[in-house]
């Protein structure tokens, strides 16, 4: 339009002609639109003098777009499948590695830090080195580290937001990381300049199934030779025998019940051997029976010579399969084993008592045992409902464990230190401050007889009360802050 408004009426024909074959160099569509205006005959194109074009395959005709677009499309593909292998050349890729930050190692959690200068030097099948991912002002993964060795599952924790997805996608290869650095290492080669090499040590179970309209049979052998399996058949039999799915290998996929679904998703996974396993919430959708069933064939037939990498929200789906546990908010908050977390985050124990005359418990009984209680035991809490009575001859309490300074002058081995002893109704009552279960399971057992004691038990904090805390201690800047809501949620000031 604006060739005709504004060229000279002796050179439209010439100006429509060559604006169409320089912008159609970088606009496939523009070959297209060309064509719809030649088959209208639009602003005369098919017109030579005063003749129309004899022959349709000429390049101010249709031959035109249609070598562009040849061209193009070879162009194109050649470009997708140079990003699609990651493939970088050496000019572009960055040899520097990133300096760290020693006031941010300092910072942060004692093993975070041990973990980011392990994984930096370590040969695991899976590492995450100083990852970065923003989307314009949202920090989405802030210089996250692991690594993740052979026969190892580390499951990976976090709020919703906190940045799990990005991680996992990254890992995968589907994202690059920002600017700022980072890279994802399988065996040892990048994700991000060789991404295609990388992901053939990569076996993934995505969070939602994909399953077609074929039977398992047919799903296993497709993705076997997808992934070049040499011998498809003996890989697709073991496959079955060892998720359990041979007597359903010639059901239709869709029609399998959600278990066996999770579980055909895992066999996919499981395709040429890979070295590395990304499981990303393994057990959605699955009643508690079938969760058991999905966790025994994880730790019997995934995790033996494999690294396996979860992502939950079921605390009590990583306290089973998990070897290590990461606790993530955008940054690595802390990681470890379920004991070092609950040894580290967590700052109570909690106890039941149980008395031989429950239900019929008087108050005085009760008043009784929570007056040792309270004398016995320093840093106790009794849950609201066992203060208001007992609830018929139980009684539940926590016992909140020393600070982290007062820990440290204590001698390692100690137990308990012993501070008064006197006589009161028949019973010893020493006060001591616990400093562990065995010592309060000793002081119990103790007083058993005394305090007239059926059952007790001991426990440690949950997985639960850990993440509660370990998230609950950020604020949405990053900097921790003191856990005044978990005090106020049990009571303490």
């Amino acid at each position: 339009m604006s060739i005709l408004t504004y060229a000279p009426a002796y050179r439209i024909d010439d100006a429509l002609t060559l604006s169409h074959f320089v912008f159609a160099i970088v606009s496939p569509s523009a070959n297209l639109l060309r064509t719809m205006l030649l088959a209208l005959n639009e602003f005369s194109l098919l017109c030579k003098d005063q003749e129309i074009a004899s022959y349709p395959g000429a390049m101010t005709v249709y031959g035109g777009p249609i070598v562009y677009l040849l061209v193009q499309g070879i162009v194109l593909f050649t470009i997708l499948i140079w990003w699609d292998s990651g493939y970088k050349p050496a000019f572009l890729t960055s040899k520097k590695q990133r300096k760290v930050d020693p006031e941010a190692i300092d910072a942060a959690d004692a093993a975070v830090a041990a973990e980011v200068k392990r994984a930096e030097s370590s040969s695991d099948s899976l590492r995450v080195v100083h990852l970065y991912k923003s989307f314009g002002n949202n920090h989405a993964v802030q210089d996250i580290t692991f690594g993740i060795p052979q026969g190892q599952v580390f499951a990976l924790l976090g709020p919703n937001g906190a940045g799990k997805s990005s991680t996992i996608s990254l890992i995968r290869g589907d994202i690059r990381p920002s600017a700022r650095g980072g890279d994802v290492l399988i065996e040892n080669i990048s994700i991000t300049s060789r991404r295609a090499a990388a992901r053939a040590n990569l076996g993934v179970c995505p969070q939602f199934d994909a399953m077609d309209t074929m039977t398992v049979r047919e799903h296993l052998t497709f993705y076997a030779r997808i992934r070049g399996v040499p011998d498809v058949a003996a890989n697709v039999s073991a496959v079955l025998a060892a998720t359990g799915l041979e007597r359903f290998a010639d059901r239709l996929a869709h029609k399998l019940s959600g278990g066996n679904k999770r579980k055909l998703s895992l066999g996919i996974a499981l395709m040429g051997n890979p070295s590395v396993l990304l499981l990303d919430e393994p057990s959605s959708g699955m009643d508690a029976a079938a969760k058991r069933v999905m966790w025994r064939t994880l730790l019997g037939v995934a995790a033996p010579g494999r690294a396996l990498l979860i992502t939950t929200h079921s605390m009590e789906e990583a306290d089973k399969l998990a070897t290590r546990i990461g606790i993530m908010k955008r940054k690595m908050l802390t990681l470890g084993t379920t004991k070092q977390l609950g040894d580290q985050w967590g700052d109570a124990f909690v106890v039941q008592l149980v008395l031989n005359s429950a239900p019929n418990t008087t108050e005085e009984e009760m008043s009784m045992v929570k007056d040792w209680v309270r004398n016995t035991i320093p840093g106790v809490q009794l849950d609201k409902w066992g203060s208001r009575g007992g609830a018929h001859g139980q009684l539940r309490f926590r016992v909140f464990k020393e600070s982290r300074g007062e820990r440290e002058v204590r001698h390692e081995k100690e137990d308990r230190r012993e501070l008064t002893t006197e006589k009161e109704n028949g019973l010893t009552r020493t006060r001591t401050e616990v400093q562990s279960i065995p010592g309060l399971i000793q002081l119990l057992e103790e007083n058993r007889l005394n305090l007239g004691l059926e059952y007790y038990s001991v426990s440690p904090t949950t997985l639960d009360e850990v993440f509660l805390r370990v998230v609950g201690s950020e604020e949405g800047d990053g900097r921790p802050v003191k856990a005044k809501w978990w005090r106020r949620l049990f009571g303490r000031g």
